[in-house]
């Protein structure tokens, strides 16, 4: 009975001492745990596109007008200055003349204007031929075609005989290997090479297309 007796009394002891503990535990200032900090997600707010397709995105361009396929630099603009600048122009010609038709007349004098705007540019008129017909016939052909175009520079729109230049290439530079109509009405066309030492990347006109065979 006795011995009861000190094992009763000694559970409550216990127990009462583990209330107070708990107790204790509660009123005690808790340690905070750490809080990860899951990332925002960010919203993209730059303009990532490239409208003049060279290489540098819409958010960092500074030159929005720079020549397809110059050298850039970071920013999206190309050097000061290039040597020389090859378009071909509008004008083409029936099959076996080298007669202007009048209604290419107004692209030759976009070509003159433009070089009136810049005077310290020249210009080479380069004609070319379809591969109808001999070598040598083709090569008189173009560069008839070639002078033609230069007259027209020079005498009806003003520009110095000193910055016009006319060269024939025949068939040798043919724009479409093919022997259709369109093919042949193809290489039958007008190129000219500008140069200048202050050639500006960003001079083009919008009228012509890039002569890709050179």
């Amino acid at each position: 009975m006795k011995l009861l007796s000190i094992f009763i009394m000694s559970f409550l002891l216990l127990g009462c001492e583990t209330i107070a503990e708990l107790q204790a535990t509660a009123a005690a200032p808790s340690t905070p745990t750490e809080t990860i900090a899951m990332p925002e997600l960010q919203l993209q707010e730059n303009d990532l596109s490239d409208d003049d397709a060279d290489g540098v995105i819409t958010y960092r361009e500074q030159c929005l007008n720079s020549v397809l396929g110059s050298q850039v630099d970071n920013s999206g603009c190309g050097g000061d200055t290039v040597n020389t600048v090859r378009q071909e122009l509008r004008v083409n010609f029936d099959n076996n003349s080298a007669v202007i038709s009048a209604r290419y007349f107004s692209d030759i004098k976009e070509l003159a204007d433009f070089m009136s705007r810049y005077p310290d540019l020249d210009v080479i008129i380069e004609g070319h031929s379809s591969k109808q017909g001999s070598a040598a016939l083709n090569m008189d052909l173009s560069q008839r075609r070639a002078q033609a175009v230069m007259d027209l520079l020079v005498n009806r729109f003003g520009v110095s005989t000193s910055r016009v230049s006319s060269i024939g290439y025949g068939f040798e530079r043919l724009l479409d290997e093919g022997n259709s109509k369109s093919a042949h009405k193809r290489n039958r066309r007008i190129v000219a090479e500008l140069s200048g030492e202050n050639l500006t990347q960003d001079m083009k006109w919008t009228i012509y297309s890039v002569d890709k065979t050179l």
